[in-house]
């Protein structure tokens, strides 16, 4: 019973891949590095699928995203252009920052790195509280796995919004008429003609 409940939650259409998540962070709870690069990566994915739910659905939204070399392939870019799309809010924008930041701390450190590292330590302290009514287990890595629950839950409610109200990027794009100009000389020689014209006695 246990398993079948587990199968629903994890092929849940907007949040299976977040409850997928979940289940692995239960599992690493007590691994400070796999729970910081799990968050990281699964973050990294969600904001790339973020963007592409509010952009145009056309190719070029795709090769910025995916791909190799991608402009907005990256963690740090993924995160600046949702903020400055409106996509994430200052808060979520500077809780992804600090994730980042530590991610790049556990993945180029491979000794004597942990929680309790001042420059870690303090940016764990800057993320915001979570906004569930679970707070973890009161330990740094149970705050951590809550915040980003969070903040995962609310993109991840983004995205299915933005599908279900067509809530992508509508083309802003202004078009000359592509008309005969007409000559600016012959256009004030015709207003003047016009003004000097005498009016017609009825």
């Amino acid at each position: 019973m246990a398993d079948e409940a587990q199968d629903l939650a994890e092929g849940d259409e907007v949040f299976g891949k977040l409850n997928r998540l979940l289940a692995v962070l239960n599992k690493e709870k007590d691994d400070e590095r796999a729970l910081v690069l799990s968050i990281a990566a699964f973050s990294e994915d969600c904001l790339g699928r973020l963007l592409l739910a509010f952009m145009r659905d056309v190719k070029a939204a795709k090769e910025l995203v995916e791909g190799f070399n991608a402009p907005l392939g990256t963690f740090s870019a993924r995160i600046k252009a949702c903020h400055a799309m409106g996509l994430l809010s200052d808060i979520q924008f500077a809780d992804f920052e600090h994730i980042r930041k530590i991610r790049n701390e556990f993945a180029h450190n491979w000794d004597g790195i942990n929680f309790a590292k001042p420059a870690i330590a303090s940016r764990l302290a800057q993320i915001a509280p979570s906004r569930l009514s679970a707070t973890g287990d009161g330990s740094d890595r149970g705050k951590l796995a809550s915040a980003f629950a969070s903040n995962l839950i609310e993109c991840e409610v983004l995205i299915s919004n933005l599908k279900k109200d067509d809530g992508r990027l509508k083309p802003q794009a202004v078009r000359l008429s592509a008309g005969k100009p007409v000559p600016l000389r012959k256009r004030k020689s015709g207003v003047a003609a016009k003004r000097q014209s005498p009016s017609k006695e009825g």
